[in-house]
């Protein structure tokens, strides 16, 4: 593979050459700054461009993260996405936000969330509504996430819930009907669940091992789908969406507002060929409105991609993926765009390399630009795609008006290169003015204990050498926080002081707990509670992560593996171990057979979570719904639930 400083330097000379010899004329065009993309506006200019595709080169083979796949055969297609006016969400809707999120107002589809005087909860293909007000703890309604009269539940996977005031979204993805499935529920005062509609959204299966497919600004649903294209059947490729009949059947489909226009990039405009195989369409659906209605803007690209929402824009990267175990020489040259939720143009830029997973991407609002932490290649962002990767690492910072219509490449002087660390399982955060990574081998965490910290406007990185491998890197404040195993099958926490003027990054404090290893991998599974001090946030806090206390090493982190809650405090900046929650669950297995699961019976997003409501603290694990009290350094249970759905017999 050819190291990405290289890539760099060999690609800009490749473009350099191609604008100058484009397919539209001899001369070279100049290079406008903010320039919109070339669009085909309406189903023949679509069509003539698929023309072009079509005899350009013969079918390529492609990984899709889990199959390989000719172009030219069939596909299924993935999820659209919309773009509309992003309404403020009403105050009466507000609600605290217990889920860990990236990025301030962008909350992101989970396992758990509040209603008003509820937590609700999705698993194994159903909503839980648990209440919390009073200073209660019971569990009150469950309901199907499925839609009534669904004669096979069994094909559709439910991983991703949202709230937005009494409205409870559920997303899963459908096999049998080809599509992301979003179903609207009401919650009552009472806490009790009624089915509103569900709708198909045209889609591939969007599943990934880090990211999360939902986003919820005030009232509107964002949704990134990288759809396939079969270029002689392109038209099933265009977003759609279908309305589920009360008969069970699905109504005629249609198209998304926009949803006729496809955004090429210049470099691709002018050099067409079947490399340009997904349409990646970001959809912004209006929940407070009947009928779903959604808009969309779809851009072409190559299949691999990586995307992060931030508060007015989709950013998406695409790539070429090499095959798992392929080891030839790989220049990755790749294509950035901004995708603004309001449904204005988006925009372009050429890039090289790969970033690792939506962590890798922060946007400065204030300064105008898009940071972004590279290697020379990953596996494509979809599946298991973020937990693989090679190669030299380099971080871009991209002013937001350098894109423009495809045509331009990031300059070189806009890449910084940093160190390469040892391993394909990489780690990466932005906290505050800094970015810090860290990457091992499975399994061998703890022969690379350290973490890179690079300030962003400095020109040196801090290598901070800590206990203990890193299986996470978290926010804490406005530090950072390490968490992997060391050589003695302990956990450990560490955490990192950052200081924003100075760029100084150094190791504070760490807790090693004994015969643990983390029992969730999502990066909702980590919470951390700052104090409120009248004149701000504390740096003092409590932190929450599933674990689980049997060292098993069997990747059950990826699924849901927690046989409980570990409580950390944070004081005067050293770490204390305030204890677990315990799940009362010896054999999970069982525990689950009994709940007559009919749909999404593995939890794919996970089934555990700390959760901070007010001053009470939680711990949900499986069915299990435990609160706990903090008192003298410890925290001891003071009563659970278990909401485990019996069997009940259907007509």
């Amino acid at each position: 593979m050819k190291k990405l400083t290289i890539a760099i330097t060999l690609w800009g000379s490749a473009l350099l050459a191609s604008c100058a010899a484009s397919q539209t004329g001899g001369a070279q065009r100049p290079l406008q700054a903010g320039a919109s993309m070339p669009v085909l506006e309406g189903e023949d200019e679509i069509a003539a461009f698929a023309k072009a595709i079509a005899q350009s080169a013969p079918p390529v083979d492609y990984y899709d993260g889990e199959n390989i796949v000719v172009t030219g055969s069939a596909i299924p297609p993935p999820p659209p996405v919309a773009v509309a006016d992003l309404a403020a969400e009403p105050e009466a809707a507000a609600s605290e936000k217990i889920t860990n999120v990236q990025e301030q107002g962008v909350d992101e589809g989970g396992i758990v969330k509040v209603a008003g005087n509820y937590l609700v909860v999705l698993r194994r293909g159903r909503i839980f509504s648990l209440r919390h007000a009073g200073n209660m703890l019971d569990a009150i309604d469950h309901i199907d996430a499925f839609p009534p009269g669904d004669d096979d539940p069994s094909d559709t996977w439910y991983d991703e819930m949202l709230t937005s005031g009494s409205m409870i979204i559920t997303i899963g993805y459908s096999y049998g009907d080809a599509g992301t499935e979003i179903s609207r529920f009401d919650i009552d005062q009472n806490g009790k669940f009624t089915y509103r509609d569900t709708h198909y959204l045209t889609s591939a299966d969007y599943y990934s091992s880090r990211n999360y497919a939902s986003r919820l600004i005030g009232t509107n649903l964002v949704l990134y789908a990288p759809i396939p294209v079969n270029w002689t059947r392109w038209q099933e490729s265009l977003p759609t969406v279908q309305e589920r009949r009360s008969d069970g059947e699905l109504g005629n489909s249609r198209r998304h507002a926009s949803g006729s226009r496809l955004f090429v990039p210049r470099q691709h405009y002018d050099h067409a060929t079947r490399d340009l195989r997904i349409f990646h369409t970001v959809s912004v659906c209006r929940l407070a409105e009947p009928g779903l209605p959604c808009d969309s803007t779809m851009v072409v690209g190559p299949w691999g991609r990586d995307f992060y929402i931030a508060r007015d824009a989709a950013w998406v990267w695409t790539d070429e993926v090499r095959y798992p175990g392929d080891d030839s020489d790989f220049d990755n040259s790749a294509m950035l765009y901004r995708i603004p939720l309001d449904g204005s143009q988006p925009t372009a830029i050429g890039t090289v390399g790969s970033p690792v997973d939506q962590f890798s991407f922060r946007e400065d609002y204030e300064e105008g630009r898009i940071d972004i932490l590279l290697r020379g290649n990953d596996y494509g962002g979809g599946m298991w795609g973020g937990e693989f990767s090679s190669g030299d690492v380099s971080l871009l910072s991209l002013p937001v008006d350098r894109l423009g219509d495809g045509s331009r490449l990031a300059p070189r002087s806009l890449y910084r290169d940093l160190p390469e660390p040892n391993g394909y399982r990489f780690q990466n955060r932005f906290v505050g003015n800094h970015v810090l990574y860290s990457a091992s081998q499975y399994g061998d965490e703890d022969e690379t204990p350290e973490i890179i910290a690079v300030p962003l406007d400095k020109g040196w990185v801090e290598r901070v050498a800590l206990p203990h491998g890193v299986t996470r890197i978290d926010v804490l404040g406005k530090d950072a926080i390490a968490i992997g195993p060391d050589a003695d099958d302990r956990l450990g926490f560490s955490s990192i002081a950052l200081d924003g003027e100075s760029g100084a990054a150094q190791l504070e404090a760490t807790h090693l707990m004994p015969s643990a290893e983390e029992g969730e991998n999502r990066s909702q599974a980590f919470f951390f509670r700052p104090d409120r001090q009248q004149d701000g946030v504390s740096v003092n806090g409590t932190l929450g992560l599933p674990v689980n206390r049997e060292v098993r090493d069997d990747a059950g982190e990826f699924l849901g593996d927690a046989s409980a809650i570990a409580y950390l405090r944070r004081e005067n900046r050293a770490l204390s171990e305030l204890g677990t929650l315990d799940s009362g669950v010896t054999d999970r297995d069982d525990a689950d057979a009994i709940d007559n699961c009919e749909a999404s019976c593995v939890d794919w997003y996970g089934n555990a979570r700390p959760i901070f409501l007010g001053d009470r603290v939680f711990a949900l694990m499986g069915y299990e719904l435990v609160e706990g009290r903090i008192e003298g350094g410890r925290i001891n249970e003071l009563r659970r639930i278990d909401f485990t759905p019996r069997a009940v017999a259907r007509d």
